[in-house]
């Protein structure tokens, strides 16, 4: 694997560089994808197999990369990545990969230990999260161990740096689509402005006294800074994890204290899930949903859920969407 060395990486996790470190290593890692990817690095069928740890990566690499990128997620739909054991032929897919992109800050710990023992020599594993926070994106703390909430994507203007992070890292392995991925980017950096603007705009009846989001887990602290609302308590800091009796009686009197009227269950928890049902029952609180990890049926591109979730935050806390 061509690891990318910090001070503190461990085995088969990467750390990022400052990012322009980060590019003039994967200027020689790309001249090798390159050759490996087609005897003309201009023809247009030159193909770089993209492999994601997360759908809505591999929906970002499809929308800068094109036809140019093929790319495939490791987690299926609905899948919870910090929980997800990769089977065999997830680590087919690894082993196969001329780029890998993950998102890093402890998000995939399992993944990224199988991607660590399995990625090819000559491949390039890049960690969105930690190559955005080298090009000087603002972090939100964690309640948690860990260090930053690792949620980053949840912030679309974020979103939009883990975008210019592809396109770089594209245009590294394969040069002779630079153009293309330039192009591709800008298109796709326009629509995430667009909906950014357009997440504000659904959530701006919300009362300043209702901005407040009740989780399943620390997942939204990005969402809520984006649109200007706070995470004012969650079941878990992590999937997996159980609350105690004393947390979620805490819970349900913030709720009642701060007159919440909605909670957001995720629909990739289950436990979590039941718990907060009960905690909106016993409160007296609306149960509505958010995305942050997974996407489904429902929700199938990393736009749509941006704009869902903004339009379930108006929807549910008494805003105007719809």
């Amino acid at each position: 694997m061509r690891r990318l060395p910090g001070e503190d990486g461990g085995p088969g996790v990467t750390r990022a560089l400052p990012w322009r470190a980060l590019a003039l290593f994967l200027i020689v890692a790309g001249a090798a994808l390159a050759a490996g990817c087609g005897d003309d690095a201009d023809d247009a069928s030159t193909e770089i197999n993209v492999v994601t740890t997360l759908p809505l990566f591999a929906d970002i690499v499809s929308n800068v990369g094109g036809e140019r990128a093929a790319a495939d997620s490791l987690l299926p739909p609905g899948a919870d990545p910090h929980t997800f054991e990769p089977s065999p032929s997830d680590v087919r897919k690894i082993a196969e990969a001329d780029v890998i992109f993950a998102n890093g800050l402890g998000l995939e710990p399992s993944v990224l230990r199988v991607i660590g023992a399995n990625i090819s020599s000559d491949a390039v594993l890049v960690e969105l999260a930690e190559a955005a926070i080298s090009a000087g994106v603002s972090t939100i703390p964690t309640t948690g161990p860990g260090g930053p909430d690792p949620h980053l994507w949840m912030d679309p203007r974020i979103g939009r740096e883990y975008a210019a992070i592809v396109r770089d890292t594209l245009t590294l392995a394969d040069p002779g689509g630079a153009e293309a991925y330039s192009a591709s980017y800008e298109t796709y950096a326009a629509t995430l402005d667009d909906t950014a603007q357009n997440m504000r705009d659904a959530t701006a009846g919300v009362p300043p006294a209702d901005r407040l989001i009740i989780a399943t887990h620390d997942a939204f602290g990005y969402l809520a800074r984006a649109v200007d609302f706070e995470v004012a308590g969650f079941v878990v800091p992590g999937p997996g994890q159980d609350a105690s009796p004393a947390e979620i009686a805490d819970l349900i009197t913030t709720i009642e204290d701060l007159g919440i009227p909605a909670v957001f269950t995720e629909p990739q928890t289950s436990l979590e899930t039941r718990t907060l049902e009960q905690i909106a029952s016993d409160a007296g609180a609306e149960v509505c949903q958010l995305y942050s990890d997974a996407l489904d049926d429902t929700v199938r591109t990393y736009v749509e859920l941006l704009r869902f979730d903004a339009e379930e935050l108006a929807r549910c806390l008494g805003g105007s969407g719809g």
